[in-house]
């Protein structure tokens, strides 16, 4: 019986954790038409836009982006505000052709997780399961190498310092 209840919470827990996707990622939709009805509202006045009002575009995805570390591109439902957030530079998209991936982060979340280098190996169970599967790609991409069984920032990882 608690097996079968354990279970059936782990299902629980992660049908909510997609569930609050997706409506990070509806959020990230309603601020793209937000933005649309902006720039229709214009008709060719072009109006300076505050920092602030910038920072609004995208703020579902990236939250969902900080919550989780990293997304899979092909589980952004919102291609166009991806691309919006890639060719703004909110975002960075990193692609993993060893695993076949593309993810998206940004370059604060790489910032943290570098700050946490170098870590021994023996060390690595202090970093969550999040953050292992993003040290393992940046290594794969070359911006973290291991060294004498520590994981040490490389030169190429400089750009995100």
């Amino acid at each position: 019986m608690v097996i079968v209840m354990s279970s059936s919470c782990n299902e629980c827990v992660k049908l909510l954790k997609e569930v609050l996707e997706r409506l990070a990622s509806i959020e990230g939709e309603l601020d793209l038409i937000r933005e649309e009805i902006r720039e229709l509202r214009g008709q060719g006045v072009r109006e300076s836009r505050s920092s602030s009002e910038t920072k609004q575009v995208g703020g579902g995805l990236l939250r969902a982006i900080d919550d989780n570390l990293f997304l899979e591109t092909r589980d952004v439902i919102s291609k166009r505000l991806l691309k919006r957030l890639i060719d703004n530079g909110r975002v960075i998209l990193l692609r993993d052709e060893t695993a076949n991936r593309e993810i998206v982060t940004t370059k604060e979340i790489i910032r943290r997780l570098l700050s946490k280098l170098p870590i021994s190996i023996n060390e690595i169970d202090k970093l969550s399961d999040r953050e292992y599967e993003l040290l393992t790609i940046l290594n794969r991409l070359g911006y973290v190498l291991l060294k004498d069984n520590k994981y040490v920032v490389s030169d190429a990882a400089k750009e995100f310092i």
